[in-house]
């Protein structure tokens, strides 16, 4: 555990890094007057778009890489290991069938779009080199799990990628460039992440290519080909739940209530990012734990992460919650953005719900009983897609997020029932209800103390109160076993500083 507490916090370290340099993004692309709404709507529908067109050229590679790759490490010479090839092999085939279907889907596209988001049909060949680099990613991604880089991959995915987004935001800002160059600049951003993976795997001689099938692969190739066909439909699932707001926004309102609802989702985001720094650390140590049914292992992999993930997303959420209305006036953000403000509420109720229950996904993609992530993210899909479009008819931009909240609480309390019933596993303690209370307490005396305190006093004010008050509670009733460890580290390092 103390492993993967520090790698996680390297990760966290970049993935909050990145998080600074996306919110200059995203303050630039809201900021009043540099880019309308419906501009920045567009780039994140085809953002979106490019991960639908990535998910199903996938054809399940990269989970093939993370479940498999151990047994290729243990049991095949460097030169001879052929699952890179054979991931870059399929994916590829799978990207031209894609990008078939979706020439010849055009017609629908533009009916579906044309009316009230003429410039996403303007714009939509983009997608393809978009999601071209960002298949090559994925899989790269993966692969590097097994040589421990999940830091690596982290820096690059939150960190590098945004740096590069902002010199091309940066250009159009200063009206360097025009619309349509950053459009097609702002295409390549995960191309360039591409390169510098590869070039840092090529220089420390792990970039290993046999395009010779290796007797691992045929002695696994039907397992191979099972977890594969599967897989493919659990990522074509979870990405088409998650880019179907934006779709039916886009489709049904306009490109505009599309990019309000993105900005919101940013800010949702915010909570997620100790998830995905966990998610790229544990998921070879979980694979690796059940090849040896190291069951003590995966629980408590299973509680640490629950409670850890919980106490992050209670406290950023209310951090922004506080300051919401107040930092889009003081910021001179677009005013339209306000409308997103319970858009976030709701869909940081989700993201709560969602960390609350830690790596519960992992746990069972990486198990025996990883079809069961499939049919569970069928379900969450057939619920999300029709409830979407109908509460977006019915209520507008809000629509969406409540369709997120009915269908991610079934989802979730599922996977908890299962992981219980098979493995007598479940992550809640008593300091999950501690830390729940508390953060709400915080939150009631924070907001009364500077209910009329605005501005940059407000929110200073506000944000340093709840901070403090946060931390008190986390380190006096030790809620997470990881913080105080963290603590005692970091008062060593600054001791060392200041006696030298």
């Amino acid at each position: 555990m103390s492993q993967i507490r520090k790698s996680s916090l390297k990760a966290t370290w970049w993935i909050y890094l990145g998080f600074l340099v996306g919110a200059l993004n995203v303050y630039l692309l809201t900021h009043n007057g540099w880019f309308t709404p419906e501009q920045y709507g567009l780039t994140t529908s085809l953002r979106e778009i490019s991960l639908l067109i990535c998910a199903f050229s996938t054809f399940g590679v990269t989970s093939y890489l993370v479940k498999f790759f151990p047994y290729y490490q243990d049991h095949t010479l460097p030169r001879d290991n052929d699952a890179l090839a054979l991931a870059l092999k399929v994916a590829m085939g799978g990207f031209v069938i894609t990008s078939l279907v979706f020439y010849l889907m055009q017609p629908l596209i533009i009916r579906k779009f044309n009316t009230n988001s003429k410039m996403l049909v303007e714009y939509f060949y983009y997608t393809l080199p978009m999601a071209f680099t960002i298949l090559l990613f994925n899989i790269l991604e993966s692969y590097s799990y097994a040589f421990q880089k999940g830091v690596l991959t982290s820096f690059l995915k939150e960190c590098a990628l945004r740096v590069f987004t902002l010199a091309v935001i940066v250009l159009k800002v200063l009206n360097i460039i025009s619309f349509e160059t950053f459009v097609f600049l702002f295409i390549l951003q995960y191309g360039f992440i591409v390169l510098l993976l590869v070039f840092i795997l090529y220089k420390k001689g792990e970039l290993w290519l046999s395009f010779k099938k290796s007797r691992v692969t045929h002695k696994f190739r039907k397992k191979i080909f099972s977890i594969m066909l599967l897989s493919s439909f659990v990522v074509i699932v979870s990405v088409l739940r998650s880019v179907i707001d934006t779709l039916v926004l886009a489709s049904k309102l306009d490109l505009a209530k599309a990019g309000i609802f993105a900005f919101s989702i940013y800010l949702v985001s915010l909570l997620q990012a100790p998830y995905r720094s966990i998610i790229a650390i544990t998921i070879p140590v979980l694979s690796r734990a059940w090849k040896d049914k190291d069951h003590h292992q995966i629980s408590k992999i299973y509680k640490r992460s629950s409670i850890n993930l919980l106490s992050f997303a209670l406290f950023t959420f209310f951090c922004i919650w506080l300051n919401y209305e107040d930092a889009i006036r003081f910021f001179n953000i677009n005013p339209e953005y306000l409308e997103g403000k319970w858009v976030f509420f709701i869909i940081g109720m989700v993201t709560i719900i969602e960390m609350g229950t830690g790596v519960n996904s992992q746990i069972i993609g990486t198990s025996v009983y990883w079809r069961f992530e499939l049919w569970t993210s069928v379900l969450l899909t057939a619920l999300i897609i029709p409830l979407s479009y109908i509460l977006t008819v019915k209520y507008g931009i809000i629509g969406p997020a409540l369709a997120n909240l009915v269908s991610f609480t079934i989802y979730n309390a599922i996977r908890y029932w299962f992981l219980w019933k098979k493995f007598r596993l479940q992550p809640f303690s008593i300091k999950t209800l501690e830390i729940i209370i508390y953060s709400f307490i915080g939150y009631i005396i924070t907001y009364y103390i500077f209910n009329n305190i605005f501005g940059l006093s407000g929110l200073i004010g506000r944000t340093l109160f709840f901070i403090i008050f946060f931390i008190i509670i986390i380190y006096s009733r030790n809620i997470s076993p990881d913080v105080r460890p963290i603590l005692t580290a970091l008062n060593k390092r600054i001791k060392k500083i200041i006696d030298k």
